[in-house]
């Protein structure tokens, strides 16, 4: 009874409240259409996202445990031959692939048979702190925990078996961030949904009032939120999307009219927070931004604005290798891949040997990306390297563990897929790669996996170029054989040797092939097709 009228006398209190102001009690209807469909936008979007951030948090776990459940049908046998060395191949392989923050196996005794922090070897296996059980998902028991470190951890553990009889267990931890990274987005996503359903409410409440004008504020937000222009930069057309980056073409655009076709690289915006992505975004641009060379992708400016990540470069109006070599599928003429090869390496020849402007001192920078993906064609008959976003250099940070591999599997070079410290000749041998590919139209290496490319690069014989293609002069398959070379000493030990091969066996071939003539190619098969 208490009750009744307690919620009956705040009822008739707002009401009557309500009543005084004229708008609303002349709107009371409309409004309350309004604010009941407010209500069914949050709990209905809050519902939908609880849900999808449990499908999400449920998927993560399951994957990882499959992943698990592979790394133990993979160890036994090794397990029970003790060898370690591939027991620790394994762990390594499985610690980068999926960013564990430790991954061990153990024998039936808890004792660390491989670990991915060696001086673990040999020890009893610490256990987890605080361990908490959330789930089994087959065979692998889930759990929460902190590490001896007092890192939080998602902790995954399944048994190893052989025959039937245990004969050990894996033991692998993920940062718990991974699934806090769901929830913080769900957060997000909650407050998005009710500064939405506000607006969405708010827009009905101002047609109620008949306010025809929208004030130059509410331009101004759907500017910004439209993501149309980053600071001088207006945003025409989205060129291409990866994981972490997307890139527009774009227009600059100045007070005093002026106007420039340009190219910009936008971090995505869920990256914006991930300190480690941007800390590699800014060394990129910081990078890019010390060459310039006619066969280098310019770099005109970097910045924050808006809370995006960006980098503004020139407009490179053509394709890259990779979408002309899927278009044309077959191999392009000999004087048309000398020509590009001879700027490739000299665009190379320019980063590897960049001196420092004050202290004179090499700054070292090797690609470890060339791919046809990253050599752009113009229109114009322009050549262009782009993209040093995995790029090393002397002067800057090492943002990459030891072992780990980076590059596109199909271009790496021996060194590369064993996970040893490259130089420059990485680079060259990926050259060696493109120019075999352009020429024959098919690639030199293909994988399903990280581990297929780690065995078969180092080992696998490359059969020589005019075996695949009859016409191939024999000087050009001596250089391009040259850049193959699996052992460093046997390759070119500059980018600058191969360019003056490249370009004396142009020269004794008297080919004259040029960038009008690339241009012309390149307008009469691509531009209007």
């Amino acid at each position: 009874m208490w009750l009744k009228q307690l919620t009956t006398g705040t009822f008739s209190t707002i009401n009557k409240k309500i009543d005084r102001v004229e708008f609303l009690r002349r709107n009371k209807k409309s409004l309350s259409i309004l604010a009941a469909i407010w209500c069914i936008l949050v709990i209905g979007g809050f519902l939908l996202l609880n849900i999808v951030s449990k499908e999400q948090t449920d998927r993560y776990l399951i994957a990882t445990s499959a992943a698990v459940d592979q790394l133990a049908e993979e160890s036994g046998s090794i397990l029970l031959e003790a060898e370690v060395l591939g027991l620790s191949r394994k762990v390594a392989e499985f610690t980068d692939e999926h960013e564990a923050l430790l991954t061990a196996i153990l024998d039936h005794q808890n004792k660390v048979m491989a670990h991915s922090d060696p001086e673990q070897l040999n020890r009893i296996f610490e256990p987890i702190l605080a361990e908490k059980r959330i789930k089994n998902a087959g065979d692998v028991l889930i759990s929460t925990g902190h590490l001896p470190d007092g890192k939080a951890a998602i902790v995954f553990m399944r048994s190893i078996t052989y025959s039937g009889v245990r004969i050990g267990r894996v033991v692998t931890a993920m940062p718990r961030s991974k699934i806090q990274a769901i929830a913080t987005r769900l957060r997000i996503y909650k407050l998005l949904i009710l500064i939405i359903s506000t607006l969405v409410v708010g827009a009905g409440t101002a047609m109620v009032y008949r306010k025809k004008r929208q004030p130059p504020e509410a331009e101004t937000i759907v500017s910004v939120m439209d993501g149309a222009e980053i600071g001088p930069y207006r945003l025409k057309e989205k060129i291409a999307r990866g994981g972490m980056a997307e890139l527009y073409k774009a227009d600059y655009l100045r007070q005093d009219g002026f106007r420039r076709a340009m190219a910009v690289k936008r971090v995505l915006p869920h990256l914006a927070e991930n300190q480690d992505f941007i800390n590699m975004f800014i060394r990129e641009a910081r990078l890019a931004a010390l060459l310039q060379h006619p066969n280098i992708v310019q770099i005109f400016d970097f910045g924050k604005i808006q809370n995006a990540y960006f980098i503004a470069m020139e407009y490179i109006d053509g394709l890259n290798l990779g979408q002309i070599m899927a278009r044309l599928k077959s191999g392009l003429p000999i004087n048309m891949a000398l020509f590009l090869g001879i700027k490739i390496s000299i665009g190379l020849d320019y980063s590897h040997t960049r001196k420092d402007d004050e202290s004179g001192e090499p700054l070292g920078i090797v690609h470890r990306d060339i791919s046809p993906q990253n050599i752009l064609v113009s229109y114009q008959g322009e050549v262009k390297i782009s993209d040093f976003g995995i790029s090393k250099a002397n002067t800057e940070p090492s943002l990459t563990r030891a072992g780990v591999i980076k590059g596109k599997l199909s271009y790496l070079s021996p060194e590369q897929a064993l996970g040893q410290v490259v130089d420059h000749q990485c680079d060259i041998y990926a050259l060696g790669l493109i120019l075999y590919e352009i020429l024959t139209a098919s690639r030199v290496y293909q994988f399903k996996s990280d581990i297929d490319a780690i065995r078969t690069i180092p080992e696998m014989t490359i059969t020589p170029l005019n075996h695949v293609r009859s016409d191939i002069p024999g000087g050009l398959n001596d250089i391009v054989m040259k850049c193959l070379e699996k052992n460093k000493a046997s390759r070119y030990a500059n980018a600058l040797q191969l360019h003056d091969d490249l370009v004396k066996l142009k020269a004794r071939m008297q080919i004259s092939y040029d960038a009008s003539d690339l241009s012309n190619f390149m307008r009469m098969t691509f531009e209007h097709a």
